[in-house]
């Protein structure tokens, strides 16, 4: 790879997401004073000059060393084009379902990193399956979920299992807490669109992760003897101050899938994982409450996600647009992650713990704006670690869950340095 012209290429830059990555990316390099060779791919090569001009614009800089790539992911000879050419491929291009298989296949024909910020179970569960075993003979690391989904439940999961002693942790729940400014929140069209994609196809779910657990793992974990226990109302949670109410769409297949990697080439006991969403007053979460149903009604038939996705501003009440948020929702935004995590405080003196877990630790996770901002960050350093620390990472190459990936990295550290931050609190 020592060859290639560029460090990073943004896959994708020209969407809302990417011109993110592309931006924060480049405030990276001012902060670290690490030059990297940069590169930006889109279908329109009119836009990608636009993003850049825009960019200089605002940043002040003098951009004419990114490079200009047009790769299309319905066109495979110019994803081969990009991949030749780029060390690490940040891959802001969704929804992955649809648009991801095409290039993890050329960059492991290429011999070229990814990561990139999916969240469908479908796609991560079917990447691992069809592509661990060519990743790893090509000596590259396939990596998603690498942004807010789901970086912060991934690595303040394998954080508190480093707290505990081996064995002892039981059980991590974790609980967001959004803190929108005054100005409101919208989401862009895209979140929405790789949403209704997952459910769309949910039918096929099930057939891969049969084959998931089945062909590319040999050990079936065991069963918890204190199973965690997902509360399905809202319920009140006095240590937090708020009412929690469950993620449907959560990191918890990721945080699970990574529990398996674990348990099958370290012999690690899984850990639970459940997600809750935390808001202040008990009619809040019965809004969420009903605004999940409704949602979940909108994306149930075809007509009505068609629909949706034609009019989200209408059919959302405003929440998702096709314009995005404004830059001044985002920098008002902010949110809390707290990763509650059981376990126990004496060595287990059996197979099995006699008596329910009877210590807790919890670590908190805090940043800026989860969806656009955290993300981006999590992207470009989840990259930079592939890039800079390949050498501690399991196999030499392959298609992995974030935290088996990168545990024996300084990715917690270095986006420590970058604003999203990990705290032990007790």
């Amino acid at each position: 790879m020592d060859g290639k012209e560029y460090d990073f290429t943004v896959f994708g830059a020209t969407g809302y997401t990417g011109k993110y990555v592309f931006r924060n990316l480049l405030l990276w390099q001012e902060i670290e004073k690490v030059p990297r060779r940069v590169a930006i791919a889109g279908r329109n090569k009119v836009k990608l000059e636009s993003l850049v001009k825009e960019t200089a614009l605002q940043l002040d800089k003098n951009l004419d060393s990114i490079g200009l790539i047009i790769a299309d992911v319905e066109n495979e000879e110019s994803l081969m084009s990009m991949c030749k050419k780029t060390r690490v491929i940040l891959n802001a291009c969704g929804p992955y379902i649809l648009y991801g298989e095409q290039v993890v296949k050329a960059c492991i024909q290429k011999k070229t990193h990814m990561v990139d910020i999916s969240g469908e179970p479908q796609y991560l569960e079917g990447i691992q399956l069809k592509y661990h075993e060519a990743a790893r003979r090509a000596g590259v690391y396939i990596i998603g979920s690498c942004g807010y989904d789901a970086i912060p439940a991934e690595i303040g999961t394998d954080y508190l299992k480093q707290k505990f002693a081996p064995g002892r942790l039981n059980q991590v729940e974790g609980f967001l807490k959004s803190k929108p400014g005054k100005h409101g929140i919208t989401l862009n069209y895209g979140s929405l669109h790789s949403l209704v994609e997952t459910f769309t196809y949910l039918n096929q779910l099930t057939e891969v992760r049969q084959r998931y657990q089945s062909q590319l793992f040999t050990k079936t974990p065991p069963s918890p003897k204190y199973p965690i226990k997902l509360k399905f109302l809202p319920w009140k949670n006095e240590e937090l101050g708020g009412w929690c109410v469950p993620l449907p769409l959560s990191d918890r297949d990721i945080v699970s899938n990574s529990q398996r990697w674990f348990y099958e080439y370290h012999n690690e006991k899984p850990v639970q994982f459940e997600e809750y969403i935390v808001v202040p007053k008990i009619y809040h979460a019965i809004i969420l409450t009903l605004g999940m149903l409704y949602f979940n009604f909108l994306i149930y038939f075809n007509c009505t996600r068609k629909l949706l996705l034609k009019y989200p501003k209408f059919f959302t009440i405003g929440y998702f647009s096709k314009e995005g948020p404004t830059r001044r929702q985002l920098e008002d935004i902010s949110f809390t992650f707290q990763c509650v995590g059981k376990g126990w405080n004496t060595p287990c003196k059996g197979d099995e713990y006699d008596h329910p877990p009877n210590k807790t630790i919890s670590c908190l996770i805090f940043g800026p704006d989860p969806g656009y901002e955290t993300t981006s960050r999590c992207l470009i350093q989840a990259g930079l670690t592939v890039l800079e620390e390949s050498k501690k990472m399991p196999f030499e190459g392959g298609c992995l869950t974030p935290a088996f990936a990168f545990r024996n990295t300084s990715l917690r550290q270095r986006l420590n340095r970058h604003a999203v931050s990990y705290e032990i609190i007790g």
